[in-house]
C-alpha cells in the first residue's frame, strides 16, 4: 500500500506501468479511496528528464565543465538535447534546496577554523567572496558575499561562522587584513580567538583555505565571471553542499568533509540524486523548474 497525494489515504496500489519518452518505464499506482491515478514522487516529478541526467549535468557543473561542454556530452553520451539556461535553472532549484537542508544538520567539528577572501567577477565589477574551512574535517562552515572588504561585512560573515558552527570554535586563523580585528571584538567580545600573522612569516600560513580556494578558482574560471550576482550567490550556494556532502578527499580517507564531521546520510552511488531523495522524503519539498 502506498500513500496517494491527492486524498491522502494510504490504500494506492500498483496499477500497470507507464512508459515516458525521457525517463523510461515508470511505476503508476491508483489509489483505491479517490479512484485518482499517480506517480510516485521521486524528487524529479515535475522536470521533462531523467534524475540521471540532471544530476549528471549538475555534477559536471561542480567538476569545473563549461555549460557548452555539458551540453555537448549530453547529447554524445546521453543521446539529450538540453540549453544552457535548462542547466543553469537545474542548478539554481536545486542548489537552494540543497543549502536550506544542509543547514539544518549539525556537525561535529574539530574546533580550528581557518578563514579568508577572494576575488569573483560580476558584472565586470570585483566582488568579495568570503569562506571558513574547518581544519580536521575540511568541512565549510560559513561564506558571505559582498560589493567590499571592510569591517562591517566581516561582522556579519563572522556571525555567519558563529551560526554554522554548533560550538563556539577554539581558534579562527585569519591573514594580516584590517577589517578583521575590530569585527572579532564585536562578535566575540569576551573571547581570545583571533590568531593572526602575515603571510610572510614561515611560521603560520593559512594554507587549508588557500587550498580551498585553488579548488574553488578551478571551478569559477571557466565561466570568466558572472552575469550578476544572484547568479554568483546561486553557483557558490551550490558549490558549498557539493563539496561539504558529495566531494571525497583523499586527505579524509576518501571521506566527505560531512561523514568526517560526522553527518552519516547514508548515500547511495549516485550520492547526489540519494540527497535529493533523502530531502524529499523527509522534508516534503517539492522541486519545481
Amino acid at each position: 500500500m502506498f500513500k496517494c497525494p491527492h486524498c491522502k489515504g494510504q490504500s494506492a496500489v500498483k496499477h500497470g506501468i507507464l512508459k515516458r519518452k525521457s525517463k523510461g518505464l515508470v511505476q503508476r499506482y491508483q489509489c483505491s479511496s479517490c479512484r485518482r491515478e499517480f506517480v510516485k514522487d521521486n524528487g524529479f516529478k515535475r522536470f521533462r528528464h531523467s534524475p540521471e541526467v540532471i544530476t549528471v549535468a549538475l555534477d559536471l557543473r561542480a567538476k569545473g565543465l563549461s555549460l557548452a561542454d555539458i551540453v555537448d556530452h549530453l547529447d554524445q553520451h546521453h543521446r539529450v538535447k538540453v540549453t544552457r539556461k535548462t542547466i543553469l535553472d537545474w542548478q539554481k532549484s536545486f542548489g537552494k534546496k540543497l543549502k536550506s537542508f544542509s543547514q539544518t544538520l549539525i556537525p561535529h567539528l574539530g574546533g580550528i577554523f581557518h578563514a579568508d577572501e577572494m576575488f569573483i567577477k560580476a558584472r565586470k565589477v570585483w566582488k568579495y567572496y568570503w569562506d571558513c574551512l574547518d581544519y580536521e574535517t575540511k568541512f565549510l562552515v560559513a561564506d558571505h558575499l559582498s560589493d567590499e572588504r571592510n569591517d562591517r561585512e566581516a561582522v556579519e560573515f563572522l556571525n555567519k561562522i558563529k551560526t554554522g558552527s554548533p560550538e563556539l570554535p577554539e581558534a579562527i586563523h585569519t591573514d594580516c587584513s584590517y577589517d578583521y580585528p575590530p569585527a572579532f571584538r564585536k562578535v566575540f567580545p569576551r573571547r581570545q580567538i583571533h590568531i593572526q600573522y602575515p603571510s610572510w612569516k614561515k611560521k603560520f600560513k593559512n594554507n587549508p583555505i588557500e587550498r580551498l580556494h585553488n579548488t574553488w578558482k578551478q571551478r569559477y574560471k571557466v565561466l570568466r565571471g558572472f552575469d550578476n550576482v544572484t547568479g554568483s550567490k546561486n553557483f557558490f550556494d551550490f558549490l558549498g553542499v557539493y563539496y561539504n556532502f558529495i566531494r571525497k578527499h583523499t586527505t579524509l580517507g576518501n571521506k566527505t568533509p560531512a561523514q568526517a564531521a560526522q553527518i552519516e546520510l547514508l548515500l547511495k552511488r549516485n550520492r547526489l540524486k540519494s540527497m535529493i531523495e533523502i530531502i524529499l522524503v523527509h522534508y516534503k519539498t517539492r522541486f519545481c523548474c
